[in-house]
C-alpha cells in the first residue's frame, strides 16, 4: 500500500507532520497543537507545520490541498465539516500521505482515529449530569450549530440517550456559534420560557454565552451543562453560573495523534482507533480537573 512505502521513503530528519486545524480560537485547539509539537519534537529532526481554517470549511479544504502539495510526511486533521474535508483526505490518500483523524470522519480512509466515540460520550456524560441535577424532570433548551456536523449530531445523540425515559422536555432548539449571539439567544429564551429549568450546549462558546446570559438575568436556578472545559468555562463553574460540563483531554488527543503519525512513518504498529476517557467538571472538582485537563 502507498502508506507502507511512505514509511520508508524519508529519513527521520525529513519527517514533516502537517496539522490541519478546524480553528485555533479556543483552549482545546491550542493545547492539541502544543501537545503535537511536543510529541513530534521527540523524533530527531522531525517538524510540524500547522494550518488554521478559522472555522471555514472551504479554507480547511484548501489547507489540506496545500499540505499535500508541500509533500508533508503525514497529516493530522480535526475537521470543521466532516463532509467538506473528504476531498482533501482523498488527495492525501492518493499521494500516499498517511492521515490521522481526531474525531471520527465518516467515509474517510485514515490510518487511525483518536477519540472516535468521544463526541457521543461527551454528549451522554453532560446529559446525565443535566438529568441528575434536574431530578428527572423539567423543561430545557438545546443549543447546537446552525448547520449539520457529524460530531455535533453525535453529541446530541448522546444527550438524548442520557435523557431517555425521564420527564425532561426539550421546549426550545436554537443554534449559533458566536458567544455574543448565544448570550442574546439565551436571554430571549429566559423571557419566552420563564419556567425553563435547564440548558444544554454543544461546545465551549455556547456554554460561555449561555452562562453570561444567566448571570445577567440573575438566574442561578437554571441548570446549565454542555461540552468543553476551557479556562473560561471552569471559572464560570466555580462561580456557579455553569453547573458542569463534559471535558475532553486535548493534550492526550494531540499526543496520541502525533505518536500514531510517527509510528506509521517509522513502521511501528498503529491501532485502528484510540479512545480517550471523558471527564465531568463540576464545582466540587473544578480545580483538580483544571490541572488534569490542562496539565497546570
Amino acid at each position: 500500500m502507498a502508506w507502507a512505502l511512505a514509511a520508508h521513503a524519508a529519513s527521520p530528519a525529513l519527517y514533516r507532520i502537517g496539522v490541519s486545524m478546524h480553528f485555533m480560537r479556543d483552549d482545546y485547539a491550542s493545547a492539541v497543537v502544543q501537545s503535537i509539537k511536543k510529541t513530534v519534537a521527540s523524533q530527531p529532526g522531525a517538524s510540524v507545520v500547522v494550518t488554521d481554517a478559522n472555522g471555514e470549511a472551504a479554507k480547511q479544504l484548501t489547507d489540506m490541498e496545500n499540505l499535500v502539495a508541500q509533500k508533508v510526511s503525514a497529516i493530522i486533521v480535526i475537521p470543521i465539516d466532516e463532509k467538506a474535508i473528504l476531498t482533501g483526505i482523498r488527495r492525501a490518500n492518493a499521494a500516499g500521505i498517511p492521515v490521522v483523524a481526531i474525531t471520527h470522519i465518516p467515509n474517510a480512509t485514515v490510518v487511525t482515529t483518536v477519540a472516535s466515540t468521544g463526541d457521543f460520550t461527551n454528549g451522554k456524560a453532560s446529559g446525565q449530569l443535566l438529568r441528575e441535577r434536574l431530578h428527572d424532570q423539567g423543561k430545557i433548551a438545546v443549543i447546537d450549530m446552525p448547520y449539520s456536523l457529524w460530531r455535533i449530531d453525535e453529541r446530541e445523540r448522546g444527550l438524548k440517550e442520557a435523557l431517555a425515559g425521564s420527564h425532561i422536555e426539550i421546549v426550545a432548539h436554537q443554534a449559533g456559534t458566536e458567544q455574543a449571539k448565544i448570550q442574546d439567544i439565551v436571554a430571549g429564551l429566559l423571557i419566552a420560557h420563564p419556567d425553563l429549568a435547564g440548558i444544554w450546549c454543544s461546545y465551549s462558546n455556547q456554554v460561555v454565552g449561555a452562562a453570561d446570559a444567566l448571570r445577567q438575568a440573575g438566574r442561578r436556578n437554571v441548570v446549565l451543562t454542555g461540552i468543553d472545559a476551557d479556562h473560561s468555562i471552569i471559572e464560570r463553574i466555580e462561580k456557579g453560573w455553569v453547573t458542569g460540563t463534559a471535558a475532553q483531554f486535548p493534550r492526550e488527543h494531540g499526543r496520541l495523534a502525533a505518536e500514531a503519525a510517527l509510528n506509521q512513518l517509522t513502521g511501528k504498529p498503529v491501532q485502528a482507533s484510540y479512545e480517550v476517557p471523558v471527564g465531568v467538571v463540576t464545582k466540587g472538582n473544578a480545580r483538580d480537573m483544571e490541572r488534569r485537563i490542562w496539565n497546570e
